[in-house]
């Protein structure tokens, strides 16, 4: 898996804004090499899966709480309108 990261752009930015060729060099590569790393890593897919998980399971569990509130919700109101017309 690669990402996709434009070195050359990030060089001139650098030198743009007054950082010396060198150091903006250096800096790039860097920045290149640790995304390498990291993209590179199992750890990477194993985290995007586990946030993935994490998501499915956080939408499940707001979709359990809104329709069990809502059947509370109207049973109160069903209980309140009944209590009004039931006498």
């Amino acid at each position: 898996m690669t990402f996709p990261f434009d070195t050359l752009k990030l060089k001139k930015k650098l030198t743009g804004i007054g950082v010396p060729v060198a150091h903006a060099e250096a800096v790039t590569e860097a920045l290149r090499d640790s995304f390498e790393h990291f993209f590179h890593n199992d750890r990477f897919i194993s985290v995007g899966v586990k946030l993935l998980h994490f998501k499915v399971v956080m939408k499940n569990d707001l979709i359990k709480w809104i329709v069990g509130l809502s059947f509370i919700q109207v049973g109160l109101y069903l209980g309140i309108v009944l209590s009004f017309y039931g006498n």
